[in-house]
Parts: C-alpha cells; sequence; structure tokens
C-alpha cells in the first residue's frame, strides 16, 4: 500500500458491516457527525449495535446514548439473538448510558457536556445517539438545534470520536441535522407484493467517494449483511479477452463440432429452451469434461439438489461423483424463494475463489429476474457479472427457460440477455411422425465460425449426443416443422426425416 493509500486508510473508521465500508468506500471518515434515518423496525438499532461490537473485536471502545424509553437491559434482551453480541465486551469496550437525565436537568449544554465528558472518560472511537427525535422534543425553546449538533460534531472530532445520529424521521425535505451532518444514511422497509425488503442509501457523504443508489440488505441471526448493487460494485471493463484459440470443449459427441471444436475459453454462453429440452443435462457434461482435464467446475442451480442431479447423471452414464470426491466439481442448489440477486451474487464469487472455479454453470436466470426490485437492472447485472467472471479466468454458461414449449413463436423472460452473452444455444421439442424430438442449434457464436444446421439431441444412456441435420425439414424451429416442397440435402449429412436419425458427429 502506497503513502497515500495508507493515509486514506487512517483517516477511516471501518463499520465491521458487512459490505457496508464497501458502499462508505472505506469506512466512516474519522470524527465525523453522520445521521442513520430510517421508519421504526428498518433496522437502525442493529445496524449501531453491531458497530459497536465489531469496534470492541478490534479493541475499540464505543459509547451508546440512549433517549428511549427502552431499558438498557431490554435492548441487550434482544441483541443476544445476534453472534455479533459479546456479553464480556458491555460495560468493558462497548458503553450504554441513558442521556435523559442530563437533557431533563441540563438542557442541551449540560447533555452536551456529559457525552463529552464520558466520550473522554471511556476513550470512545464511536459515539451512538439514539433517538433524535426525542432531543429535538426536550430542547429548551431558547436552545438551536443547529448550534448544539455543531457543538458536539466539533468536540467529539476533536477526540477523534465518530459520530452516529439515529432518527425515525424519512429526512426526504430539508431538516437542520440533514444540513449540519457530514452524511446521511437512509433505511427502508418495504414491501413488494408479498415480500419484504429492506433498503440503504447514502444520500449524503462530505468529503469522500460513495457508492451511490439504493442497495439491499437483511437482519439475521449474523446481523446486518449489506449487499451493494453488483452492477454499480463491478464497472471497470475486463481486461481479459476470450481467445478464439483456446476452446473449452463440451464432452458431447457432435456439439463440439457445431461450435468449431468447442466454446471459446472465457466467453459466455446463454442455452434456451422449454423444459426438459436438455439444458442441464448438457450444463453438465459440460463441467464433467472440465473437471476431467483438470478444470474445477461449478454448478449454481434452483430446481434440483446435488444428489438428485449425481443420480439422473447417473443414469444416463455421466459419473459425477468421482469428481465431486476429488474436488473437481461442486454442485449448489438454492431454492428459488425470497432470494436477493445481489446477495446470489456475492456467494456465486465466494464460492468461485473458493473452488478456484473454471467453468461454471448458472442453471436459470429466472430467479434472478423476478426476484430484481428493478426489472430494468437485470441485463445490467448479468453484464457486470460476465465482466466479473471472465476477470477471474471463468468460462460460464447460463441457462434460460422459455415461456413457450411449442408454438411459431420464441419468447424471452428477460429481454436483451442473447446480446449480452458471446454465444447463444437454442434446444426445443418438435413434432415429427407422431413422436418427440429435441433439437439443438447454435444461433451465434461471437468470433468463431459454428455450424448453422439444425439437429436432434439424443439423451441416451451412455450420455447426451448431437445427430444428423433436418435438411429435407423446414419451419423446425416453431416446433411445427414441414417437409420440404425439394428437399435439399446436404450429401455429408443425410436428414433423417428421409431415412432416420444417423449417427453423431465426431
Amino acid at each position: 500500500m502506497d503513502d497515500a493509500r495508507e493515509e486514506e486508510a487512517a483517516a477511516r473508521l471501518k463499520s465491521g458491516v458487512p459490505h457496508l465500508d464497501e458502499i462508505l468506500c472505506g469506512g466512516w471518515l474519522r470524527g465525523g457527525l453522520y445521521l442513520i434515518a430510517g421508519p421504526p423496525g428498518s433496522g437502525k438499532t442493529t445496524l449501531a449495535n453491531e458497530m459497536c461490537f465489531r469496534l470492541a473485536e478490534g479493541g475499540d471502545a464505543s459509547l451508546y446514548v440512549t433517549l428511549l424509553a427502552e431499558t438498557h437491559e431490554r435492548m441487550l434482551l434482544h441483541l443476544r439473538s445476534f453472534r455479533f453480541f459479546r456479553r464480556d465486551a458491555v460495560g468493558t469496550r462497548v458503553h450504554y448510558i441513558s442521556g435523559l437525565s442530563a437533557l431533563r436537568e441540563g438542557g442541551g449544554k449540560g447533555f452536551v457536556d456529559t457525552l463529552i465528558r464520558t466520550t473522554r472518560e471511556r476513550g470512545a472511537r464511536a459515539l451512538i445517539l439514539d433517538g433524535l427525535s426525542v432531543l429535538k422534543e426536550r430542547l429548551r425553546p431558547d436552545e438551536d438545534l443547529r448550534e448544539l449538533l455543531q457543538t458536539l460534531g466539533v468536540r467529539l472530532a476533536a477526540l477523534d470520536c465518530t459520530t452516529l445520529l439515529l432518527s425515525t424521521e424519512t429526512h426526504k425535505g430539508v431538516s437542520v441535522e440533514a444540513a449540519v451532518v457530514d452524511g446521511i444514511v437512509a433505511l427502508s422497509a418495504d414491501l413488494i407484493g408479498l415480500k419484504a425488503t429492506r433498503g440503504i442509501e447514502l444520500t449524503k457523504f462530505r468529503g469522500s467517494n460513495n457508492i451511490p443508489g439504493r442497495h439491499t440488505f437483511t437482519i439475521d441471526e449474523q446481523g446486518v449483511s449489506v449487499y451493494p448493487r453488483f452492477e454499480a460494485m463491478m464497472r471497470e471493463t475486463p481486461r481479459k479477452v476470450a481467445d478464439p484459440r483456446h476452446r473449452s470443449r463440451w464432452g458431447i459427441e457432435g456439439l463440439d463440432a457445431m461450435c468449431a471444436g468447442g466454446l471459446v475459453t472465457l466467453s459466455s454462453t446463454l442455452v434456451m429452451g422449454s423444459p426438459g429440452s436438455g439444458k442441464t443435462t448438457i450444463g453438465l457434461s459440460f463441467l464433467a469434461e472440465g473437471a476431467r482435464h483438470g478444470e474445477p467446475g461449478l454448478y449454481f442451480g434452483f430446481a434440483e439438489s446435488g444428489a438428485q442431479l449425481t443420480v439422473k447423471c447417473r443414469n444416463m452414464g455421466l459419473e459425477l461423483e468421482p469428481l465431486q470426491r476429488q474436488g473437481m466439481l461442486r454442485l449448489e442448489a438454492r431454492a428459488p424463494v425470497e432470494t436477493l440477486p445481489d446477495a446470489m451474487a456475492q456467494e456465486l464469487i465466494h464460492l468461485i475463489q473458493q473452488q478456484g472455479v473454471k467453468r461454471l454453470v448458472l442453471d436459470g436466470l429466472e430467479p434472478f429476474a423476478k426476484e430484481a426490485i428493478d426489472p430494468e437492472r437485470t441485463t445490467r447485472f448479468l453484464a457486470a457479472l460476465i465482466n466479473t467472471l471472465r476477470e477471474r479466468d471463468v468460462t460460464m454458461l447460463i441457462t434460460q427457460q422459455t415461456n413457450d414449449m411449442f408454438g411459431p413463436e420464441l419468447h424471452s423472460p428477460i429481454r436483451g440477455i442473447e446480446a449480452i452473452c458471446d454465444n447463444l444455444v437454442f434446444l426445443r421439442f418438435f413434432e415429427l411422425n407422431g413422436k418427440l424430438h429435441r433439437l439443438i442449434t447454435v444461433l451465434k457464436m461471437r468470433d468463431s465460425p459454428n455450424d448453422p444446421f439444425l439437429r436432434e439431441l439424443h439423451i441416451t444412456d451412455e450420455g447426451p449426443r448431437v445427430g444428423e441435420s433436418y435438411a429435407a425439414l423446414e419451419a423446425i424451429l416453431t416446433g411445427q416443422p414441414q417437409a420440404r416442397a425439394q428437399a435439399s440435402m446436404n450429401p455429408a449429412s443425410p436428414g433423417p426425416g428421409l431415412g432416420g436419425p444417423g449417427r453423431g458427429e465426431a
């Protein structure tokens, strides 16, 4: 770290709350005066208390001042359910006092003097004032809130103490405290349909950069977990490029030939298809092929469990258990309910770093799209994810379910994703001679030639393979093929419409 960065880090007080410091670009500025605003139940008290206990873990003291009716014993009882809580820190590094008596007896000046004296005695590096609205209500008529807050901020800054004011007001308009403080963190608790979501936004932050816009956070037994908007964090263009000279093979007879030897390494591929068309199967084959050649793979899906997928693949001749035992393949499944896209992205990146993943199958984009608070951000989110994975040397395969199983029209649940991905593979059922067949075709490969023919995908007990092209039929993509008036045959690849499916290409 150079001198400038060391100086910048020294000027910051880290909150210790997971990923909050990323939004703050390193933490609070030491000695600053900040406002955390939000309606009751939005998480202000939990966030502030977690920060105190995180500071205690690093050896720093904090002072938590209440002006509310809730007793400290009651507050501590609620905090005990969180894993960040340490009983031995209470009274040693995390100090709780009530400021009501000082405010009643000495007014604003007496209240400030009490806080300064206690901060100095405890050596506190952070002071939390919980109940700004109570302070405003109890100030004497001739006392000015602006002057009080400015005095408090200046005197605490001289003690190298950072101050957080907690307020239940939304501060969407102009207020005295909003004008005085160095920064405002707005918390929200919203109900979208039947789903409850929590949001955090920095609406003001003097003297520093920050990650603007609304981010999500959760509160569970771990405490507060902030999930910065992924596309806001990952804005840089990747330096690494997908070189067509390097290929990642599917390991499926005929499909590698359709892709001129395999997918371009570090590229992104969208596999679209109706339910049951074979998307997951060819994705797992892609992972298994890489694992057999020393490339760790990760499956991240939302429908079937890892155990179910292992049995499913075994029944068609694809053994995954040995690769899992060797640590070359990991199968992760998540329930597609109440998910947060940014939380899933954080977990995905963590797993990739932990396992040294080189191939990824993200099986199902629907949860990402459905759970996004702003549907318009989905393509930006995915573009950032693709760029981030490329920088980590990951070749990515994404599956997406089409809305219709049959019919002349194709409808993608996520508009614009086809343009973001480098490659596009399409799967579909079609009916021929009273029997359902699976169709596979490569619609697009960026910076690489590809086979333009529509071919049949066979799922056998020896694994998936690709058959010959249907040169004698037209309109196959609609799922309702018709014989050509004058069938134009590919002599090297006779169409099964006239002679049944041949053996797959090498």
